[in-house]
């Protein structure tokens, strides 16, 4: 091992030496720090060539055969989903699509074929949540040449369809707006009404309460119970009228959400297709946009 000096702000340096004295003659310098380093076999040495060039050679082409056997199973099996897809058997060609994917995932179309798999070859767009994952290794591993050719086949009919949701968003918008103003001025009626029976009612219920406390005090103090016959009267009307009071506290609380839902856009059956379709759009231009960028 050759000795190797570093030298240390010109004040000494630090000499690396094998194990053992230092040669006849040679002392260790006042300004040195001498450090002896173990004389450790090269690992040439201990495994005697072991790993020799061949060798290394050898591996490395038994790796690449290896690779090419399992990238040429994997093409295999994607023709045979391609040709499950285009008979219409898309379970199966889902399967054969994941079992390619699992040979030889850096190849973008069986994962870009597994989303075919799920939105029908993009026209019907309710399973592509299930298949996330597969979308976003399929469009990280796709090059620009990829893309484009992708593009030209499917961003005319996906522009086409977004425009299409698109419309009808909007008219299910307005049948939206038109169904809750139509029936707003009956739910504004009901809502009121509920209102003012609970506030009479809950008035009542206060007077006669009120009087049954005041008369409580009384019972005692006017001879033959003729205060009690009506102090009983007002607890027991006081306790009907709550009776009352609490069903109409629920007709009104249940008036005053239907008001509620009255008020808010896309509460009717048209309003809930209309977001249906406003979702669909914006989720088919986001795959436009993932097969336009560059």
């Amino acid at each position: 091992m050759e000795e190797r000096n570093l030298e240390l702000d010109d004040d000494g340096k630090i000499r690396l030496k094998k194990s053992g004295a230092l040669p006849d003659g040679e002392d260790e310098g006042e300004d040195e720090i001498v450090i002896r380093v173990p004389d450790f076999a090269s690992t040439d040495e201990e495994d005697g060539g072991r790993d020799s060039e061949e060798e290394l050679l050898r591996r490395s082409a038994e790796r690449e055969k290896q690779r090419s056997e399992r990238r040429g199973e994997a093409e295999a099996m994607l023709a045979e989903a391609e040709a499950l897809f285009e008979k219409g058997e898309l379970d199966a060609a889902g399967e054969k699509f994941l079992d390619s994917a699992a040979l030889y995932g850096a190849d973008w179309r069986p994962w870009f074929g597994v989303v075919r798999v799920q939105t029908k070859d993009f026209t019907e767009f309710t399973g592509i949540y299930d298949c996330e994952q597969a979308y976003d290794k399929a469009f990280r591993r796709m090059k620009a040449e990829d893309k484009r050719l992708l593009a030209e086949k499917y961003v005319p009919e996906l522009t086409q369809k977004a425009e299409e949701c698109g419309q009808l968003s909007e008219q299910l918008n307005a049948q939206d707006v038109a169904l809750r103003e139509s029936v707003r001025p009956q739910i504004a009626a009901k809502f009121r009404k509920q209102l003012q029976l609970l506030i009479v009612f809950s008035v009542l219920f206060a007077l006669f309460l009120a009087a049954g406390i005041v008369l409580t005090p009384l019972v005692r103090t006017v001879p033959d119970n003729s205060i009690l016959i009506p102090c009983i009267l007002c607890y027991a009307v006081a306790l009907a009228l709550f009776v009352a009071v609490c069903a109409f506290l629920k007709r009104f609380l249940l008036a005053n959400h239907e008001r509620s839902k009255n008020l808010r856009a896309g509460t009717t059956d048209a309003g809930d297709k209309a977001r249906e379709y406003a979702e669909t759009e914006e989720l088919i231009r986001s795959i436009i946009d993932d097969l336009t960028k560059e």
